[in-house]
C-alpha cells in the first residue's frame, strides 16, 4: 500500500496493481517549478527552445504583467520533456527590465526559476492558475507529437515574486494523457 500512497503504483479493478503512468502533477497549493516537480517524481525533465526574443509588449500583456504596453518582453516558447518524452509546451512573457539579456543566455535543458533566482534575484513566490481543456492546435500538436485536435490542458499562468513583481505570464500546454491537476480542497 506503501507504493499506491507514494504514487507508484495504480490499481486496475479486477486486474491488479500496475505501475503508475509518469505523469506531471502540480501538488496541492504548492508552486514548484517543472524540473523540481520533475526531480520529485524520479522523472528527468528537459527542454527544447522553439523560440526566444524580445519584442514590444501587447496591451493584454501589459495588463498580466502590470507594465505599460509596448515595453520590451523576453518571449519564450519551449518544450518541456520528462525523460525524453515531450509533455507540454511553455510561452512566456517576461519584463525586460527584470531579466536584461535572457533572451541571448538561456539554453535547452535549463530551469527557467533557476536561472531567475541565481542570475536575476528574483523567486517566485506565488503563481494565479487558471486550467482549461482545448483542442491541440497543429502548432501544438507537432510541438508534442499528438494528433491535432487531441486533448491538452492550458495552464494560464501570472507568477510574483517576494518582492510582489509580475516575472512571468503565459501558458504551459500540457498533453492530456501526461498532466495530471491535484488539488486539496476545503468546505467552508
Amino acid at each position: 500500500m506503501e507504493l499506491a500512497d507514494a504514487g507508484f503504483l495504480e490499481p486496475a479493478p479486477q486486474r491488479g496493481w500496475f505501475v503508475a503512468r509518469a505523469y506531471i502533477s502540480e501538488g496541492p497549493n504548492v508552486l514548484a517549478g517543472f524540473s523540481e516537480v520533475a526531480a520529485a517524481r524520479g522523472l528527468a525533465a528537459g527542454s527544447r527552445i522553439v523560440s526566444v526574443g524580445l519584442r514590444p509588449c501587447t496591451f493584454e500583456m501589459a495588463d498580466l504583467l502590470g507594465i505599460p504596453a509596448a515595453s520590451e518582453v523576453v518571449t519564450l516558447e519551449r518544450v518541456r520533456t520528462l525523460d525524453g518524452l515531450p509533455v507540454a509546451v511553455q510561452s512566456l512573457s517576461l519584463p525586460h527590465r527584470l531579466v536584461p539579456d535572457l533572451h541571448q543566455n538561456l539554453q535547452d535543458g535549463v530551469s527557467l526559476y533557476r536561472i531567475l533566482a541565481e542570475q536575476y534575484g528574483l523567486a517566485p513566490s506565488r503563481c494565479d492558475y487558471t486550467l482549461q481543456a482545448e483542442a491541440a492546435s497543429a502548432h501544438i500538436a507537432q510541438l508534442l507529437q499528438i494528433a491535432p485536435h487531441s486533448a491538452v490542458l492550458v495552464g494560464h499562468e501570472v507568477t510574483i515574486d517576494t518582492q510582489d513583481r509580475v516575472v512571468a505570464a503565459g501558458r504551459m500546454i500540457y498533453r492530456g494523457d501526461a498532466y495530471r491537476f491535484t488539488a486539496t480542497l476545503f468546505r467552508l
